[in-house]
């Protein structure tokens, strides 16, 4: 968990837009990156006018889905 996170912090800082989580689970559109994060259990947090996903959140629900810890 502590290398995915330290990578998804160098690539995009603490917070992710959607078209980041998009680019890094590696689907098409963004509306289906709104919905693999919402079946992941990935909440948005309003940052002023945009929706953002925590960094730290979702490379732990990553490597907990891909089985690698």
């Amino acid at each position: 968990v502590k290398e995915k996170r330290a990578i998804l912090r160098d690539r995009y800082g603490g917070m992710m837009r959607l078209r980041d989580l998009k680019e890094e689970l590696g689907v098409k559109d963004v509306r289906t990156a709104k919905a693999a994060a919402s079946s992941m259990g990935v909440v948005p947090t309003l940052v002023g006018r945009s929706k953002m996903y925590d960094t730290d959140l979702v490379a732990r629900r990553l490597v907990e889905l891909r089985g690698m810890c």
